[in-house]
């Protein structure tokens, strides 16, 4: 008899252990275990530095030598405006100050992925010292920067990243702050004629770009340095703020585009 007991003991357990955890898999609102699994190459931790600052950047080289430049898409205004605007109106352009080129047509364009092609100068500024550099591709592909809006204010203190060929190899970033403001009443039709920034600046970062640090949109272009004694102030550097590289493009019929797929004209 105890015997019997036990054995249906057993069982009605067994059955109880079944019932409940059909009952568990079965209710809408039973807990479940998701094991997610790591990605196998986990993001670099700065990738949108580098897709957004670093790949941009371009190193120009021609008979005068070697600068930098930076990617960014445009289109004519007529264009942009007009109700059959598409991306393909979108053309692949390149800004470096006109130094870099100087009477040069035709310049060799090494990309971030050391891709080399050619490039040709469409317009060439010596007073604002910017120029623009028509490659021989146009591909949404490429990486473009983005320029910051033709109303930026600048402040002291500003954070900013520039990047450029130092010395002539490959992009690199250097740190600094916005550290001088020039303001004058002979600037072409603005208030704001440079910055100066105290972010390193070596020989081949001219017609690099400077980028506020904290939006990473570019603010203006890298085109002198301070001489000191026959010495380099690589620290007190000399930059095309962002509101002249807008009347230098639309001087020439040309207005920005965001880089995104959406082609809104950047505000100005």
């Amino acid at each position: 008899m105890v015997k019997r007991l036990i054995v249906y003991g057993l069982l009605g357990m067994a059955l109880a252990i079944v019932l409940s955890t059909q009952y568990k898999v079965d209710r809408p609102d039973a807990e479940m275990v998701i094991i997610v699994k790591a990605p196998e190459k986990p993001r670099h931790p700065y990738q949108e530095e580098h897709e957004r600052m670093l790949y941009p950047v371009v190193r120009i080289t021609s008979d005068s030598g070697t600068g930098s430049g930076v990617i960014i898409a445009t289109t004519d205004f007529a264009i942009a405006v007009s109700a059959e605007f598409t991306d393909e109106h979108r053309w692949i352009q390149i800004i470096t100050a006109a130094h870099v080129v100087e009477d040069q047509s035709v310049v060799d364009i090494e990309l971030y992925d050391s891709t080399i092609i050619t490039g040709t100068v469409v317009i060439t500024d010596t007073v604002k010292d910017l120029a623009l550099i028509k490659p021989e591709i146009n591909t949404d592909k490429i990486y473009k920067a983005r320029l910051a809006p033709g109303n930026y204010e600048a402040y002291l203190f500003s954070p900013v990243w520039t990047i450029g060929c130092s010395l002539g190899l490959e992009p690199r970033p250097s740190y600094g702050h916005i550290t001088h403001i020039e303001k004058s009443n002979q600037c072409l039709s603005v208030s704001i004629c440079g910055y100066e920034i105290s972010a390193p600046i070596l020989p081949g970062n001219s017609g690099g770009p400077v980028y506020d640090a904290r939006t990473y949109e570019v603010i203006g272009i890298a085109v002198w340095v301070k001489v000191y004694a026959g010495q380099l102030v690589t620290t007190m550097a000399g930059v095309v703020p962002i509101n002249e590289i807008y009347e230098f493009l639309d001087s020439h019929t040309f207005v920005t585009l965001s880089v995104n797929s959406d082609a809104e004209v950047a505000e100005k």
